[in-house]
């Protein structure tokens, strides 16, 4: 197909071909695309696609109606991307037995590229090299340059796909975090644990992460008083008390007498 294809995913929505660039702005291409790209390179079932495009009020026609978009798709690539409509259909969106399927092939893909580095951080962390782990995810995080579709109304299908993502991307900061900690980095970490502990009130890991990071800042009060506004409102909200761990390291810091008393 000659020059190598970009495509992006994770925030912008976008196949590219060296200075040239495709992007649907008709709703329904749009989601189509985005399906067949978190499909990650397999065949996405025709059924699934309808459901997405037309949730449970599909037109009589609907394979007809998915034939048109899936066609109206690959002439926005080919004109867009200067590749003859041919090609689009043999090499790039293929119809199989078992659906469409939108053949990544060579080209450079963020979500695959999120994914290896996601995985090699994982890996690296859990092998205890803490400064390598911390910068594969903290490359893996700059591949998300904003939400998937924000201006696109989601069916269940695609909507299932982005939580995943969105959780795997939860995942990957906390990972990252714990990484930045055992290197050393509380107080570089304040900030963005903080702003974290707001956007996730219930989530005990970052407020953990923060705890740890303010007691290792010398500032064992504010450690304390972010379990203890965690724990109200548990018991406000919820009804429910902290888990052990986090009440384990509150225990610690308040018994703790040196600063290497918490890891």
């Amino acid at each position: 197909m000659g020059t190598r294809l970009r495509i992006t995913v994770l925030g912008r929505l976008a196949v590219s071909r060296g200075v040239l660039t495709a992007a649907p702005s008709a709703p329904k291409e749009r989601k189509l695309l985005a399906m067949l790209l978190l499909g990650h390179g397999s065949p996405v079932p025709v059924r699934q696609l309808v459901d997405e495009l037309w949730g449970s009020s599909p037109p009589r026609t609907v394979r007809t109606a998915l034939q048109t978009h899936v066609l109206n798709l690959r002439g926005m690539l080919a004109r867009q991307l200067h590749i003859p409509g041919d090609r689009v259909r043999r090499e790039l969106i293929v119809t199989g037995n078992e659906g469409y399927q939108f053949r990544v092939g060579d080209a450079d893909f963020d979500l695959y590229e999120y994914h290896r580095l996601a995985k090699l951080g994982e890996s690296e962390l859990r092998a205890g090299h803490h400064l390598g782990a911390a910068e594969s995810l903290r490359t893996a995080e700059s591949l998300w340059t904003g939400p998937i579709l924000p201006d696109t109304k989601h069916g269940l299908p695609l909507q299932c796909e982005i939580t995943r993502l969105e959780l795997q991307r939860d995942m990957v900061q906390e990972l990252r975090i714990e990484s930045d900690l055992a290197l050393g980095r509380h107080r570089e970490l304040l900030s963005e644990l903080t702003a974290l502990t707001l956007a996730r009130p219930f989530d005990e890991r970052v407020h953990e992460y923060l705890m740890t990071a303010l007691y290792r800042s010398g500032r064992t009060i504010q450690a304390l008083q972010v379990f203890q506004r965690l724990r109200t409102k548990m018991a406000q909200e919820m009804g429910l008390e902290p888990s052990r761990v986090i009440q384990d390291l509150q225990r610690r810091i308040l018994g703790a007498t040196a600063y290497e008393s918490i890891p």
